[in-house]
């Protein structure tokens, strides 16, 4: 139900007010609800959680309840399964694929889900004036028109200008949500942008592409309930800004048949708490149900026989933190001065203490989950004299006895001084922050740490107006496609490279690698992409970080995957609560051990 392309990972902590968890009797002795609903913790409020506008975590998880792509994921196995529409037909040649849509398919209001509102939704995606979904337009760029088979519009051709070997996944996968057209576009704009000038940008469009584009992500869209009409199991309900975004279960849902698309709480409440210990607190307090993300400290302090009705997990997924490294700033332009930095950083000491060890050391762009990482590239040792002979074969020294080291940039003497962005609230990666910092004081380095709210940081990094920053990104749990962060096309318009990494091997390698479907040769060009990325080093690799995950015991059904959330809360039945399975439901669940 989850399944995305690379996004950002709240890097925040967590501000508490009560839910009111505790209504309903307790079939055990620790007093739990036996009322049918959730209540996740999420650290950090979304920002749009209209599909193709949100880009933050909490966003996309509230949207993946209420609108559906074309096809849906098997969690355990990650394999694509009929939905709104068939799997796709595909052409030999890898150009075409067929999808034909499924009769029952209705959105929230009644109205079936035809090859009408597919279109609307791609083409909008792809607007080339629609800023906010640059991220998804790499993805995107192959299809080069959709077209109809018969006259009822439910079998859908996408047809590609050339191959890329995760088409499946793109097209039907989760990449894009269907919306419905006659709630988004009821004008018909989209009708009047045709394939051929969406590809080219054609200029003399220029002005029906804002419009469209505009009228898309208008303001009042994002939290009206006349609009927030999807196809999925749940209904928007309420968004309380920095306090919860709920959503309740459709009664009507066209899907509770279809294996994998089963729902059965009636309520889920992702819950905005700002303040990591007052997390803790309200899961003691059985206010909270759910946490992912639990920083490491207090997930080892959280003491299950003193609190026996708290169950805890931990799941590697595909994750990765790191350092990003702003080359557009002229301190970060020279890819030694970038090495001798990431020496700098004690990653060891860092993983040992502050984090307790749970965490793994990543070398590479690619996590250590997926089928390609180079398990060969050395670790950056961390070694401050190393750091300040590089420094100074660099051109920085301290010429005036400050204690700061500084060079001659443009005419003019710089000092080594930069910030760290952080996103308010997270002691833990304010902590990380400042001990990185005072080792970098030690090289002679001024690496001030700074915090900023959520969403601007968010925005901060996507347009480049940061100097360094502590951030974490997930992907699937399928092979990794490293275009969308590294391909230098992604440094601007908002894209997702947004430490402005350009190379022009790892650009042709990145390319290759799209249209390619013989694996060993995949390999071939995924080996020599990271060694380009670790002599580079646009990000100083740290390490993943499994999903460290706190919930109270009173839910069945449940069970573990390496897709994040690494859940699938819809899945969660409540202990005496008198629901039962779906008789078609997949029997792989299991309670919580």
């Amino acid at each position: 139900m989850f399944k995305k392309h690379f996004i950002y990972l709240s890097l925040l902590a967590l501000g508490f007010i009560g839910c009111g968890g505790k209504e309903g009797g307790s079939p055990n002795n620790h007093g739990l609800s036996t009322k049918n609903n959730v209540v996740w913790w999420q650290s950090a409020d979304a920002t749009n959680i209209i599909p193709g506008l949100n880009h933050d975590v909490t966003a996309q998880y509230v949207a993946a309840f209420i609108w559906e792509p074309l096809n849906g994921s098997n969690p355990k196995t990650n394999e694509l399964v009929a939905g709104l529409a068939s799997l796709p037909e595909i052409s030999e040649d890898h150009l075409t694929y067929t999808y034909t849509m499924n009769p029952k398919a209705k959105f929230s209001d009644g109205k079936p889900v035809t090859g009408d509102d597919v279109v609307f939704s791609f083409k909008t995606t792809m607007n080339p004036m629609q800023v906010e979904t640059s991220s998804l337009k790499n993805y995107l760029n192959p299809i080069d028109s959709m077209s109809f088979v018969g006259g009822d519009k439910m079998k859908i051709v996408f047809h590609m200008k050339e191959p890329y070997f995760q088409n499946d996944r793109v097209l039907g996968g989760g990449y894009v949500k269907i919306m419905p057209k006659h709630i988004f576009d009821p004008q018909g704009l989209t009708d009047k942008m045709s394939w051929k000038d969406i590809k080219s940008g054609n200029p003399s469009n220029k002005a029906l592409f804002e419009e469209q584009a505009k009228v898309f992500a208008a303001p009042d869209h994002a939290r009206d309930p006349k609009y927030l009409i999807g196809s999925g199991a749940y209904l928007f309900s309420e968004w309380r800004t920095n306090d919860r975004i709920t959503v309740k279960l459709n009664p009507n849902y066209w899907g509770k048949d279809v294996p994998w698309s089963e729902a059965y709480p009636n309520e889920i409440i992702l819950k905005t708490i700002t303040d990591q210990n007052a997390a803790i607190t309200a899961l003691k307090a059985k206010d909270v149900d759910f946490l992912d993300l639990v920083p490491a400290p207090l997930f080892v302090q959280l003491d299950t026989q003193k609190s026996p009705f708290i169950r805890k997990q931990s799941v590697f997924y595909n994750s990765r933190v790191f350092i990003q490294w702003n080359a557009e700033r002229p301190l970060f332009s020279d890819k030694n001065v970038r090495r001798a930095l990431s020496h700098l950083v004690n990653r060891d000491q860092i993983i040992k203490e502050v984090l307790k060890g749970l965490a793994k050391p990543v070398n590479s762009p690619i996590n250590f989950t997926q089928p390609f990482y180079d398990s060969t590239l050395p670790p950056i040792a961390y070694d401050i004299e190393k750091a300040k002979q590089m420094l100074a074969e660099a051109g920085w020294t301290d010429s005036d006895g400050d204690g700061v080291l500084d060079k001659v940039i443009n005419g003019k003497k710089t000092p080594f001084t930069f910030y760290f962005m952080n996103p308010s609230g997270n002691k833990v990666t304010e902590q990380i922050s400042l001990v990185i910092s005072e080792s970098m004081r030690k090289a002679g380095i001024d690496a001030q740490v700074t915090s900023v709210e959520w969403s601007l940081w968010v925005e901060n990094t996507r347009t480049h107006k940061f100097d360094a920053a502590l951030s974490a990104v997930g992907g699937n749990a399928t092979e990794d496609d490293p275009y969308q962060q590294f391909h230098s096309s992604q440094a601007k318009n908002k894209g997702s490279n947004t430490y402005s990494f350009k190379n022009e091997e790892a650009d042709r390698l990145l390319e290759m690698n799209r249209t390619e479907f013989d694996k060993s040769k995949r390999e071939q060009y995924m080996k020599r992409f990271q060694r380009i990325v670790y002599d580079e080093m646009p990000i100083t690799f740290l390490w993943s970080s499994p999903a460290r995950m706190a919930m109270l015991d009173r839910f069945d059904n449940v069970d573990f995957y390496t897709q994040r959330p690494c859940v699938n809360i819809p899945y969660w039945i409540v202990r005496g609560s008198g629901v039962k399975p779906l008789p078609n439901a997949p029997s792989t669940m299991m309670q919580v051990q």
